[in-house]
């Protein structure tokens, strides 16, 4: 697999397959999670990032400034089907993508808050800030390639 995805051809990917009509949704909050776990799990079973772009570890788990900025108008509520014209995620990598929406998608975006807060590299990047404090320090990939490695051999 070769891909030169960027996050948001990812979001893009996440914000086409919600199914609305049956009343799924999905908010800036849970986007940056999913995107989160998207890029670990890639990292841990391919051995590369999925997008270049980094997380950084903000007081309400993992995000991505820019797609925050991009986001950000919607709050709290549901993000539209996107309208512009995006990348093809080639076969695998779509298929990876659906196996995690189907995995993660299910949830809220303040659950996934918190299961990221249980999480070592969220945690460990976030060391000797308080809760709440804000916080705008690099989240490695190498803590998530390893994070997620554990993650999957345990499972």
């Amino acid at each position: 697999m070769n891909n030169n995805l960027t996050i948001f051809d990812v979001a893009n990917f996440f914000l086409k397959i919600v199914d609305r009509d049956s009343g799924s949704t999905i908010t800036p909050l849970k986007l940056q999670k999913i995107l989160y776990y998207a890029q670990g799990y890639y990292l841990a079973y391919f051995d590369k990032e999925l997008f270049p772009e980094d997380f950084q570890a903000w007081a309400h788990g993992p995000a991505n400034e820019e797609i925050y900025d991009k986001y950000k108008k919607y709050d709290f509520n549901m993000i539209p089907y996107p309208t512009e014209k995006t990348t093809d995620v080639e076969d695998a990598i779509g298929e990876f993508l659906n196996d995690i929406w189907h995995t993660f998608g299910i949830y809220d975006g303040k659950y996934l808050e918190e299961q990221t807060h249980k999480e070592k590299p969220w945690i460990e990047a976030r060391k000797g800030y308080a809760p709440g404090e804000k916080c705008q320090n690099i989240i490695s990939k190498e803590s998530m390639k390893e994070f997620f490695k554990s993650v999957i051999y345990e499972a």
